[in-house]
């Protein structure tokens, strides 16, 4: 949820970017943002997810603020409730696809994330089955899309951010 939600950047010149959002997401809702470039899309999603912080206003996650999170806290959110797919995939070069798919599990150091039954299951779905072991650099760009979709659902998050 938003609340008031503000973010100006001042680089020499006041540019406010999101102005006065309030927002409600129910649990299962599916949200699009729309809009022109340079709309404020992906600093919404950036506020709503934790990775920006507003310069007024709140963003609640089951009624906690996350500008009232110690960084510790707001990082451990994004790992364990967060999955994140960039526009620009985002994989770690020198990890194989299985490698990349199973790193959020071990950095969120939680045993939350689905079961690897689960997991290999969205691999087999996404096409991956054949592309364990391979390189992003070896992949198409649609196939390193489709490993970072499965990277952010392993952890079997509660919200997911698509930023496209």
């Amino acid at each position: 949820m938003a609340q008031d939600l503000n973010k100006v950047y001042n680089n020499n010149i006041k540019n406010h970017v999101i102005k006065d959002i309030n927002l409600t997401v129910e649990k299962g809702e599916y949200i699009v943002i729309t809009g022109k470039s340079g709309s404020g899309k992906t600093t919404l999603l950036y506020l709503l997810s934790g990775l920006e912080v507003p310069t007024s206003g709140k963003v609640l996650f089951h009624d906690i603020s996350l500008g009232d999170l110690k960084d510790k806290e707001i990082s451990y959110l994004r790992r364990s409730k967060f999955g994140f797919i960039f526009q620009f995939y985002n994989l770690v070069k020198n990890l194989n696809v299985r490698d990349n798919i199973f790193l959020p599990i071990e950095y969120s150091k939680k045993n939350e994330g689905l079961k690897h039954e689960k997991i290999y299951e969205y691999i087999e779905m996404l096409g991956l089955k054949d592309k364990l072991k391979s390189y992003p650099y070896q992949l198409s760009g649609g196939q390193q899309q489709r490993v970072a979709i499965a990277r952010a659902l392993a952890i079997d998050p509660e919200s997911v951010f698509l930023f496209f």
